[in-house]
């Protein structure tokens, strides 16, 4: 079978517009701003939480994709320009909580039912495109600690593990990983990703993203997740975040780096990417970033590395990146890195802790790696029976944990 038909793709880039000293841009001139790019391209451009939104229109080819970013972003930049101020393509704000993202919409689908069983499907695989496209790595006035803060934080909600879902059973949802959307576009809209600095960098990955659901496609079949399945899922996920393209997921029964599995996947959906007009030697940003274990966050955490304090990493950060290939040419010089250790029960222990102090609710602790309830229940009475922890309920506040010193 072949789930969509015709083969189509697009994006919806969030880049951020900051003035001369730096601050964002508010609502109102963003509308502004969007509004006049409207009335010279074909496209749905808008905004959203602070960002000019721009969504590519609908794509057969990955020179189509790579045409278009060029020519409206070219033009955007001029136009806010013309206003004082800058474009900022970045997965998150280094000072503020706001997280960004390059959403692909993979088309065209039909059928709604098929739809949730390729997002059942897919599970396995967001991780995956979540460690490629890491791109937040400073927020909140600290980095470092994740890849992808984005990620670890679900966007403020904006995109949000899955889960296995039944079409017999099923609500329209939004704001998951990757699902159907058929309220307007007829597509399957993956999420997961950060907002990409690159423009070339976007473009294939967008085709590479669809190329691989169009894959998956073919191969559509009723699927459910075990439990232990969803929680190397979540593992992988959380893992995704913290590591990047450095991450060793849980895979297959054993562990794996992430690089290896993408470089798989490049493989399996060769036929997809000839559809879509490219191969794997097109999309030579990716094969290096497989190659060296670097995303866009290895390069904003060696810039953070220069530029400790968050104002100044900020400053520096907004001017490279206007210029759209700052990373492109970083990839060509970089040293490669080593992959990170996979995790265990007690390095997840050891995480799970990490969070809990002084009277912390419990469900902070079910926040770590968004573990259901059987599978976070259980790491506390290992912490309770380890006596790392002790457990109180409250009349006032419910469950509560407290570190042991």
């Amino acid at each position: 079978m072949n789930l969509f038909n015709p083969r189509t793709f697009s994006t919806d880039w969030e880049i951020m517009v900051i003035d001369k000293l730096d601050r964002l841009v508010e609502s109102e001139k963003l509308m502004a701003l969007a509004g006049l790019l409207r009335r010279e391209f074909d496209y749905p451009l808008d905004i959203d939480w602070m960002t000019l939104e721009f969504a590519m229109g609908i794509n057969t080819s990955l020179d189509q994709i790579w045409e278009r970013i060029q020519q409206v972003t070219d033009r955007a930049a001029q136009v806010v320009r013309e206003f004082d101020c800058e474009l900022f393509p970045a997965g998150g704000h280094p000072l503020m909580p706001l997280y960004n993202a390059s959403h692909v919409h993979v088309g065209t689908i039909m059928n709604e039912s098929q739809g949730i069983h390729l997002e059942n499907q897919m599970m396995k695989y967001v991780p995956v495109f979540g460690a490629l496209a890491a791109n937040s790595p400073a927020s909140r006035g600290q980095s470092g600690g994740f890849k992808s803060y984005r990620i670890r934080h679900q966007a403020n909600g904006c995109t949000r593990p899955g889960f296995g879902r039944d079409p017999h059973l099923a609500q329209s949802t939004w704001g998951g990983d990757a699902s159907p959307k058929m309220q307007g576009g007829l597509t399957m809209e993956v999420r997961i990703l950060d907002c990409a600095s690159s423009r070339r960098l976007l473009a294939e990955m967008a085709t590479f993203v669809a190329a691989y659901v169009h894959y998956r496609g073919t191969r559509v079949e009723e699927y459910q997740p075990s439990p232990q399945e969803y929680e190397e899922h979540l593992t992988n996920r959380w893992a995704a975040s913290r590591y990047g393209l450095q991450a060793t997921f849980c895979w297959d029964g054993a562990t794996c780096p992430v690089v290896e599995i993408l470089d798989a996947m490049l493989d399996e959906c060769a036929a997809e990417l000839k559809d879509l007009g490219a191969k794997r030697s097109d999309l030579q940003l990716l094969n290096t970033m497989i190659e060296k274990r670097l995303c866009q966050a290895d390069f904003v955490l060696d810039l953070a590395t220069r530029y400790p304090d968050p104002w100044c990493l900020t400053s520096s950060y907004s001017k490279l990146v206007r210029h759209w290939d700052v990373f492109d040419e970083y990839l060509t010089t970089a040293s490669p890195l080593e992959p990170a250790q996979p995790f265990n029960q007690e390095s997840i222990v050891a995480e799970h802790l990490a969070v809990i102090g002084e009277g912390t609710h419990f469900y902070r602790s079910r926040e770590t790696m968004l573990y259901p309830p059987p599978v976070a229940d259980a790491l506390i009475e290992r912490m309770v029976e380890d006596g790392t922890i002790k457990r109180e309920v409250t009349a006032e506040r419910g469950i509560l944990l407290h570190r042991i010193a």
